[in-house]
């Protein structure tokens, strides 16, 4: 606690409390009053949460109005906003009008205690608003205060609240042991008195709320050419000084350092710009306004994101123009269209180094983007996953020098529509755990629930602690294609003991298309078509498996070319469990060395196949083996030693269930090469097929 001359300044630590002025808070004719939160903890989501909450204990109805003028990038799942709570259980219902680093404010709820959380609304917005009239709760956001869009109403029906309840400013890290900061200002409706962590976060939060200082704000960018941006800001107070020098900070999307624009100096309360040149095209770039005012005050607006013209026509090549794959599959060949959206105008994001913090900046851009690799290496994931949570990324591996590049101790999550994963190795091993936690059963890469139209390619995903490589639930049009799924975790740190699972497809996932992947050393699901899923799993090869290609009820798949090797137990390759009988599936050209039956009677055999994709060929089985093991994994032509172990291990029929990646010599650490990559300004997707071609045939 300490004062200045302008100013009371208060940092409150968990568990304690103070009081800010009502007036400083509500009044519009009163000095700004901008509140810092920082908080930690894993997530406000699922069945329970852990955040920093600052709150004010209210009886009866409130209307409770805020801007949030920024969420830290620690996560692309942090988020900061509005809560009402039942009470402070990590566990209790709870409404949260939510605002994410991106700028998309929505809207979500637990109906009850301990009940999923679920969500509505997304859309960039920056003012938000919690009210609440009798039973009943509304939640809404705006770009300008009063100019309000309901998001949701939820009733009794939806939601129950006591009388009393704390009300107040949230935030999570959705990253435990790493504090996130939000700003807030123009808070009114309620007086926090209270702050304090809920839940699990491993790093104590805090609020830090100062009075009577400037306020400045990035506006649009207008007059955006191939390497040049004009940048529009306005100081909307002063605070207490007299004069105020402004700026624009600005940097390629993911550097991590910042570029400064020449000064203007305002006298009151107004507009300034820039004009920044010698930029790249085809380029996203992060801008920040910021002020310094005459008595020591400084402010910093929202940073916003926008991308350079590209100096081509836009239009590019179809998607098939350029060499095929070395496979028999490319990335368009299943259900999925192959990143629709790309084409010669697509913003480009370099990573220059073999960081989390690069590839986080890289996948949250919330627009189309083309990333590539200037180096090789390992990634760290921390022990956090990282997720894409916004559509139309093509993540292009094959881009990266020898030997590419490996992310180990994370589970890497597609929760976006129309993407494109190709040439990485995911490495996930048990993080050093030594007991079991729900935390870390985790897939080493999957695509969410609820998503589409995604394409896994060529990618080598090892040491999981549930399934190795998934597919969400009600998801549409997944092509998983020419993938080395292998040594999952067998007896590790999953709660439910001995797991060590392959591909698990989730219920209700349509239009799923398995194409000349390779599944080793795992036990069970080769892959798991769970309920009302349909699929095909074509020129596949399984080897060093307890139970094969199980189906659920209503099931159906087209189950063809595939090749099944050194079965370990005496079930049928393909199966469902007793009395299914609305598990469909046509099959031809199977082939195995066990002496196991191809298929048990629990299956219903049609003789058509019941969904194909347009256009997709198959090779024989007689093929499958010498084809998949040339072709699947990260990088054929270029494998680390891990992939070219596991490879001749499926040559030499080894069998060798792990419990850990410390018993084949642990994490990898690959080295850091660097080249430089110039993405052309015509016949991108020509360009990306070649470099994918180069590392999967060396041609």
């Amino acid at each position: 606690m300490r004062f200045n001359r302008r100013t009371f300044l208060r940092a409150v630590g968990v568990g304690s409390f103070g009081t800010v002025s009502v007036g400083a808070l509500s009044d519009p004719s009163a000095a700004a009053t901008v509140i810092t939160l920082d908080g930690g903890g894993d997530d406000i989501w699922g069945t329970a949460d852990a955040f920093h909450y600052y709150y004010e204990t209210v009886s009866g109805d409130f209307d409770v109005v805020v801007q949030n003028t920024g969420v830290e990038n620690t996560d692309s799942w942090a988020k900061a906003g509005l809560m009402v709570r039942e009470s402070t259980d990590p566990q209790a219902a709870n409404v949260l009008v939510r605002r994410r680093s991106n700028g998309e404010a929505s809207m979500q709820y637990r109906p009850s205690v301990g009940a999923d959380t679920d969500s509505v609304g997304g859309t960039q917005a920056d003012w938000l608003r919690l009210v609440r009239t009798g039973d009943t709760i509304k939640t809404y956001h705006a770009n300008d205060r009063g100019d309000w869009t309901l998001i949701e109403r939820l009733g009794p029906d939806d939601i129950t609240l006591p009388e009393t309840v704390p009300v107040g400013l949230a935030v999570t890290s959705h990253a435990t042991g790493q504090l996130c900061t939000a700003t807030f200002q123009k808070l009114s409706g309620i007086d926090p008195d209270t702050s304090q962590d809920i839940g699990p976060v491993e790093v104590a939060g805090r609020v830090d709320t100062q009075a009577g200082v400037p306020l400045v704000r990035t506006g649009d960018i207008s007059s955006v050419g191939t390497d040049t941006a004009t940048i529009n800001g306005d100081v909307t107070d002063l605070g207490a000084a007299n004069t105020a020098v402004c700026r624009f900070e600005y940097r390629e999307v993911p550097t991590e350092e910042w570029t400064t624009t020449e000064t203007h100096t305002l006298d009151e309360p107004g507009s300034f710009s820039a004009t920044v040149t010698g930029l790249s095209s085809r380029r996203y770039y992060e801008i920040r306004a910021t002020t310094e005012t005459s008595d020591g005050d400084t402010a910093v607006g929202t940073t916003t994101v926008f991308s350079t013209e590209a100096k081509g026509s836009g239009r590019g090549p179809p998607p098939h123009a350029g060499p095929n794959s070395s496979s028999q599959f490319g990335p368009g060949d299943g259900f999925a269209e192959a990143a629709p959206w790309l084409d010669d105008s697509t913003p480009v994001i370099t990573i220059r180094e073999p960081s989390r913090r690069q590839l986080v900046a890289a996948l949250n851009v919330d627009g189309p983007r083309l990333v590539v690799f200037e180096t090789s290496g390992t990634v760290d994931l921390e022990g956090r996953d990282l997720v894409v949570a916004t559509d139309n990324l093509y993540l292009a591996g094959q881009t990266a020098p020898s030997p590419g590049v490996t992310l180990i101790r994370g589970r890497l999550t597609i929760a976006a529509n129309d993407c494109v994963v190709q040439h990485l190795r995911v490495r996930l091993g048990d993080n050093g755990l030594e007991e079991p936690t729900e935390g870390w059963a985790l897939d080493a890469i999957n695509t969410a629930d609820g998503t589409a139209n995604n394409v896994i390619d060529h990618v080598s995903a090892s040491w999981s602690v549930d399934e190795v490589l998934s597919v969400g639930y009600d998801t549409t049009n997944t092509t998983v294609s020419n993938c080395l799924i292998a040594e999952a975790l067998h007896d590790s740190v999953h709660p439910k003991g001995s797991h060590g699972y392959g591909s698990l497809i989730g219920n209700g996932a349509t239009n799923v298309a398995l194409l000349g992947n390779v599944w080793s050393q795992n036990t069970d699901r080769h892959p798991r078509l769970k309920a009302d899923t349909d699929s095909v799993v074509i020129n596949n090869l399984v080897h060093n498996y307890d139970d094969g290609t199980w189906l659920d009820p209503d099931t159906t798949a087209a189950i063809e070319g595939n090749v099944y090797l050194d079965p370990r137990s005496e079930s049928a390759n393909v199966f469902a469990e007793d009395d299914v009988e609305t598990a469909i599936a046509h099959l031809a050209d199977n082939y195995t060395n066990g002496d196991v039956p191809m298929v048990d009677s629990n299956v219903t055999q049609v003789g058509e196949r019941p969904l194909w994709p347009d256009g997709l060929e198959r090779v024989g089985a007689g093929r499958t083996i010498t084809h998949n093991l040339s072709n699947a994994g990260a990088r054929p032509a270029d494998r680390t030693e891990h992939d070219r172990r596991i490879i001749e291990n499926i040559r030499n029929g080894v069998d060798s269930y792990i419990d850990s990646q410390t018993a084949v010599g642990g994490y990898p650490t690959l080295a850091v090469n660097t080249h430089s990559v110039s993405v052309p300004d015509t016949a991108t997707r020509v360009w990306l097929r070649a470099k994918a071609r180069d590392v999967e045939s060396g041609e």
